[in-house]
């Protein structure tokens, strides 16, 4: 049962809508101040990377990642991920953090040092994981860095609603999330040609491959028109997970699809082999080693317990967020990510819940596909065409028709439920309808900035990067203790796992891949 703004301006549930739940996980390339990736172990200030709930690492001992937890509000959330990044820039020395999605040049796969999360049998499955991603798609595409946000609706709004709907809110908050997933696919392209801010890369990120990129004159490569190419098939495109087409449509459906790509064994990651002169490079042969490794722009999440697997929890106890994977680190912005930019996606999310959501066939999954990657790669061509059903349309015509029906959503939100709380996410929507007028959408502003600067990206890369470590570094952590703290517990908490009494490794991980139910 779909409600629309009407039926939630009449229902008990609106006030809920100020409780929406709020979470980022940010990715930064640790570099040296001549912009090159460092070859440090994560830094011991930090933490251990398998145990603090802040600051971990991702692909390599390089990738940081900040995670915060969930807030109510858009600004609680990015003064958090700020705390966390004013402690993270006082505790690594002389390295910054490189700005942009895109790496830094980095020579060759070898210079990217896989992370490492010590002895215990958890650990030691994060690094062979990480492993099997570089033997799969090269360490170079796993250096790329992003946000993931998290959304979810408070569970009394959805209780709410269940009840009217007359289903139990397991299955209702299992079919909300999937209708906002298929509806965020169908519109999602949105963000991207507003927000995405990757059209360029260094020159090495593409060395020995073929690529149609074009030469900057300073230094690096990109495409004219292009909004995001992390997204496209220089960045998170796998060859292996083109065909998966993966069922949004129900949650057995989602889980069968995923439990599919996690048994199915993939013919050129066999002939990679799991052991390579006996140390075990890859967790399987599969299409995906563990559910991590499904590339979508958004996916139905559920917190999971350490040891247990995803696709169990996520079968018996259903969907609890929306983690979004398509955000594109803000260059400009000292955090990755701005007010304006989440108050954008919270309107479009609530615009996916609001609007229709019939289900994705095979034929709507095609052109889905093919919509994205028209806007990735050029969706800022004044011809650049979308398909619709049964038509093709101008990209900036059906993108000023969406932007319209979101500030109608942007409208409701202000007045109906912001009230009295100095918030207004109109201005987010406007803003971005008079930068899509104005050709002054983020990707153009990157290459604008390259342009008439006389910059290669390694020289934008580099001097925003130092911007931003000289505000982060002027300022103090109110936090500081917290991170602290909890950095110092993560280590001993790290220590305490690695010395009690462990299975055999190949045991341990059989029994875990062996969990799928």
């Amino acid at each position: 049962m779909r409600f629309s703004l009407e039926d939630l301006g009449k229902s008990e549930a609106l006030p809920e809508l100020n409780l929406i739940n709020r979470g980022i996980e940010k990715e930064s390339l640790r570099v040296n101040v001549k912009g090159e990736i460092s070859k440090l172990p994560h830094p011991s200030k930090l933490g251990s990377a398998l145990t603090n709930p802040y600051i971990t690492t991702d692909f390599s001992e390089s990738l940081i990642e900040l995670i915060t937890p969930t807030f109510n509000s858009a600004k609680d959330c990015l003064d958090f991920l700020e705390e966390l990044h004013v402690f993270v820039y006082n505790n690594i020395d002389n390295e910054v953090l490189w700005p942009c999605s895109m790496p830094c040049p980095i020579a060759s796969d070898e210079e990217i040092p896989i992370g490492n999360y010590g002895t215990s049998n958890q650990g030691m499955m994060k690094t062979i994981y990480r492993r099997g991603l570089a033997k799969r798609y090269g360490s170079l595409m796993q250096a790329i860095a992003g946000i993931h946000y998290n959304f979810s609706f408070s569970d009394n709004f959805l209780e709410i609603l269940a009840t009217k709907s007359d289903k139990d809110i397991q299955s209702y908050k299992n079919e909300t999330y999937l209708g906002m997933a298929r509806n965020f696919k169908r519109f999602g392209w949105i963000y991207l040609l507003l927000f995405g801010s990757s059209p360029a890369v260094c020159n090495s990120f593409v060395a020995g491959k073929e690529h149609d990129l074009e030469d900057l004159p300073t230094g690096g490569l990109y495409k004219p028109s292009a909004t995001s190419l992390r997204m496209g098939d220089l960045g998170y495109i796998s060859k292996a997970q083109d065909d998966l087409n993966i069922s949004y449509n129900s949650i057995e459906e989602y889980c069968s699809d995923l439990k599919n790509a996690l048994i199915k064994p993939y013919e050129p990651y066999q002939k990679i082999g799991e052991f390579s002169q006996e140390q075990r490079v890859q967790l399987n042969t599969s299409v995906i080693q563990i559910e991590n490794e499904y590339y979508s722009t958004i996916r139905p999440k559920r917190v999971c317990p350490s040891g247990e697997r995803p696709i169990n929890i996520l079968t018996s106890k259903g969907i609890d967020y929306l983690e979004l994977r398509c955000v594109d680190l803000n260059p400009y912005s000292s955090v990755g990510i701005t007010e304006e930019q989440i108050n954008f996606l919270d309107t479009l999310l609530i615009y996916c819940f609001v609007t229709e959501s019939p289900e994705i066939n095979t034929e709507e999954s095609l052109r889905i596909q093919r919509n994205h990657e028209k806007i990735v790669n050029a969706g800022r061509d004044d011809k650049a065409m979308l398909e619709t059903e049964g038509e093709t349309i101008l990209v900036k015509e059906e993108a000023n028709r969406i932007l319209s029906e979101l500030e109608e959503v942007a409208e409701f939100m202000d007045k109906e439920v912001h009230q009295d709380r100095g918030l207004s996410w109109l201005p987010s929507i406007s803003n971005q309808k008079n930068n899509l007028t104005k050709n002054e959408v983020l990707s153009a502003r990157v290459l604008e900035d390259l342009e008439a600067n006389d910059l290669s990206f390694r020289d934008l890369g580099n001097k925003l990067s130092k911007e931003h470590h000289e505000s982060m570094t002027n300022k103090s952590s109110k936090l500081d203790e917290l991170f602290s703290n909890a950095s110092k517990k993560s280590i001993e908490d790290t220590k305490k796992i690695e010395s009690s009494n462990q299975k055999e490794f190949e045991n341990y991980l059989k029994e875990f891949l062996d969990k799928i139910s």
